[in-house]
């Protein structure tokens, strides 16, 4: 396993936790905190459609297979 990724798994664990604790304060925070809570998931939402469109286009695929090596 190389530094990169055993870095890009501690960036992953501490944004997990750190949205653990976003919505964990949200709930606290009920009434108030659904605008939070709506406004978390439609940056989640926002940001599984740009993945979901990166991984699919074949153009990037293409470059990830044959040119960044």
């Amino acid at each position: 396993m190389s530094l990169g990724n055993i870095a890009l798994g501690g960036v992953i664990i501490v944004t997990l936790v750190y949205v653990g604790i976003l919505v964990g304060g949200m709930i606290a925070l009920f009434p108030y905190g659904l605008i939070g809570l709506a406004a978390l998931l439609f940056v989640g939402f926002l940001l599984w459609g740009v993945l979901r469109q990166k991984l699919s286009d074949p153009e990037n695929r293409h470059y990830e297979d044959n040119i960044s090596k």
